[in-house]
């Protein structure tokens, strides 16, 4: 496992392990770490996404939960056409015990 899904697995983790919702399912930390191997900005369309074995009928409401809980940002493309959206990723900052 890459540190940059260490990461990632460990911020879901202590966003389920608290009170707030919604609720992430494994699969989100998977997800993450495919858009954002290496950077906070991610310009992957659906079919993009379902070819690294996500569920196309999934992926909309994955992505809504993961917005809603923090760790998206979404901005439409400044060009019209079949470009993808602009993910952004906000991770929360570590806590040292």
């Amino acid at each position: 496992m890459t540190p940059r899904r260490t990461e990632i697995e460990a911020a879901i983790a202590t966003h389920n392990s608290s009170a707030r919702e919604p609720h992430l399912p494994p699969s989100a930390g998977r997800l993450l770490a495919v858009m954002f191997p290496r950077s906070d900005v991610c310009q992957r369309g659906l079919k993009d996404l379902e070819a690294e074995g996500f569920d196309r009928r999934a992926l909309p409401r994955l992505l809504r939960a993961l917005a809603e809980a923090g760790f998206l940002s979404k901005e439409a493309p400044s060009r019209r056409g079949h470009v993808p959206n602009i993910y952004r990723l906000h991770l929360p900052p570590l806590v040292q015990p």
